[in-house]
């Protein structure tokens, strides 16, 4: 792909190299053999030479191979919200009668999350979890172990692939991502049992299993009233984000242009309880 003439003009700009960046997480302290999480928005970066596929081979140089690599991947055309479309029932009869069914080895990544999930998921060796809407991939020695029992009706919960992660004492690494990108903070919220709670329900097909029934937290409208009795809470994943970061569980750097953040999960999820009871409880 050609570089666009304007950043080749701009004689103060150097192009995101796989060396630099390898550099960068490194001194952030993302540590050989770790399990690491990354959410990832390339044009932080504005220019990267190898594209999405350098972004893989650095992160897999940063945990070394002993490390593994964790993202969430979702599915792209996911029912989830199908039982709240009510006033579209074309598109309901449409998704129910002809949807293709969910398969962890097919089924798309979601595209709002970014390059890089659909990019890890189909990386040679890579595995996924099968949950229709809350879909885990991984590359490394442990991404058997993080992905394995995966719950139906609780898949950010207990024996999720995040709760995995806060056991083996992974990181989570937001590659010029914004804080609102931190998909932990739905671990923090699945583990915290207030009446205020706020669950969702939703059928998908998925290959060799049929329609089956889910039940989760609301990730879409709010596992808690962020919005109600004037809170006023625009983004509540930033705004948990937001308490690790006051807590000291997350640290930035710049990497090129990019800001990244890197945060140790069981702290992140520690403080983000602390604050979901604070606030809720």
């Amino acid at each position: 792909m050609p570089a666009p003439t304007d950043l080749m003009r701009d004689q103060t700009f150097i192009p995101m190299t796989q060396p630099k960046l390898v550099e960068g997480l490194r001194q952030l302290g993302v540590e050989p053999g770790s399990v690491l999480m990354v959410h990832v928005r390339m044009s932080a970066f504005r220019w990267v030479v190898g594209g999405i596929d350098a972004i893989v081979e650095s992160l897999r140089d940063a945990v070394g191979p002993s490390g593994t690599l964790l993202a969430f991947t979702g599915w792209e055309d996911s029912p989830y919200h199908l039982p709240l479309w009510d006033d579209c029932p074309r598109w309901q009869a449409a998704y129910r009668d002809h949807q293709p069914a969910f398969d962890p080895a097919v089924s798309s990544a979601r595209r709002d999350f970014g390059r890089f999930p659909e990019r890890l998921r189909t990386w040679p060796g890579a595995r996924r979890s099968g949950h229709p809407e809350a879909s885990f991939a991984a590359l490394g020695p442990g991404a058997a172990r993080l992905l394995a029992d995966q719950r139906d009706n609780d898949p950010f919960g207990f024996d999720s692939p995040l709760d995995r992660l806060c056991e083996e004492d992974g990181q989570v690494l937001l590659l010029g991502a914004p804080l609102n990108r931190m998909t932990l903070c739905h671990h923090a919220e699945a583990l915290t049992d207030l009446p205020s709670r706020r669950f969702h329900t939703f059928r998908a097909p998925v290959a060799g299993m049929g329609l089956r029934e889910y039940r989760m937290i609301d990730t879409f409208y709010g596992a808690f009233p962020y919005y109600e009795d004037g809170r006023g809470i625009d983004s509540p994943t930033r705004t948990m984000a937001e308490q690790a970061v006051a807590a000291g569980a997350g640290r930035s750097t710049q990497i090129g242009g990019a800001t990244a953040w890197l945060f140790d999960s069981r702290a992140t999820v520690a403080a983000v309880r602390a604050w979901l009871e604070r606030e809720f409880g």
